[in-house]
């Protein structure tokens, strides 16, 4: 599964770093990068038929956001059962979120709907402010999580 994942990555025009290790075994951390722009990825590859795996997307810089790149990338992480994406750097999302738009009807919402997730929740206070910046959470389709045997 993890090999599969970085080949549809770097297929997506990344390269990427691993990182190491994360709280979980099977949590993993990784470095996305290219010319343009720079990103972390925390993965979790679920737990059994239990636990559900997950991405999250932070720590973004430079131009990713309305790149060539954004869409191709979420893509690449619809098998995982949600996806957590900052949004503390896309200027539009944050004026539009902070003004009452719907996150669905945002810039980065709409990407994320394009790329193939069904439902969107806004993270504005992510656990307490424990847990990193403001995200968007996007949930892929019914049957697309994937699940570890």
């Amino acid at each position: 599964m993890r090999d599969e994942l970085l080949k549809v990555i770097i297929s997506s025009g990344f390269e990427v770093k691993p990182l190491g290790k994360g709280r979980f075994i099977e949590e993993e951390n990784l470095s996305l990068f290219n010319s343009a722009c720079s990103l972390s990825l925390k993965v979790f590859y679920g737990r059994g038929k239990h636990i559900r795996p997950w991405a999250e997307l932070f720590n973004i810089r430079g131009g990713f956001f309305g790149s060539k790149v954004e869409v191709p990338l979420y893509r690449s992480l619809l098998n995982f059962s949600w996806v957590f994406v900052e949004y503390e750097l896309d200027r539009q999302t944050m004026l539009e979120l902070e003004r009452g738009i719907e996150p669905k009807d945002t810039r980065l919402g709409i990407q994320l709907l394009r790329a193939g997730y069904r439902s969107l929740r806004d993270w504005y206070f992510p656990e307490g402010w424990m847990e990193g910046g403001r995200k968007i959470q996007a949930f892929a389709p019914e049957g697309r999580g994937f699940m570890l045997k």
